[in-house]
């Protein structure tokens, strides 16, 4: 696994910082919807209830639920939490279990439930380029002679 940079990577359609660790451990999720989960929680540590800036945050995925994430789904809700980055870091390194992150899960507001499942059963639209003659748009660019 390749080291964490020591800054933040910015993504520049999102105008905040996002953290190496978001993009290893959810290449299923864009990183647009992982800032949308967090902000359906408020911007609140679902463990410590801490609140904090959106870019700080962490979506931490439960037990081995990282390693099998294919497509994201509105099941995915029942397998990710809304972490600060010192709670993330408690849970990794004191080994917190499976159930008790699970445990977490059942103080979830119904509406954060249902906006996070909404987020993720979300389903992108393919990008279709519009249709342009080539030839014509080269022209264009390339001609200097005035119009």
């Amino acid at each position: 696994m390749p080291a964490v940079p020591a800054e933040p990577i910015r993504d520049p359609a999102l105008h905040v910082p996002l953290r190496h660790m978001t993009f290893l451990i959810h290449p299923a999720i864009p990183p647009v919807r992982i800032k949308r989960i967090i902000l359906a929680t408020g911007c609140r540590c679902e463990l410590c209830g801490k609140e904090i800036l959106a870019a700080d945050m962490d979506v931490h995925t439960i037990g081995a639920a990282g390693d099998k994430i294919g497509e994201a789904t509105a099941d995915l809700e029942r397998e990710i939490l809304v972490l600060c980055p010192r709670c993330h870091q408690d849970v990794h390194e004191q080994g917190t279990g499976e159930e008790e992150q699970r445990a977490l899960l059942s103080f979830r507001k119904p509406e954060v439930i249902q906006e996070i499942r909404k987020i993720l059963s979300t389903k992108q639209k393919p990008y279709v380029p519009p249709e342009v003659d080539l030839e014509t748009a080269y022209s264009d660019v390339t001609d200097l002679r005035p119009h």
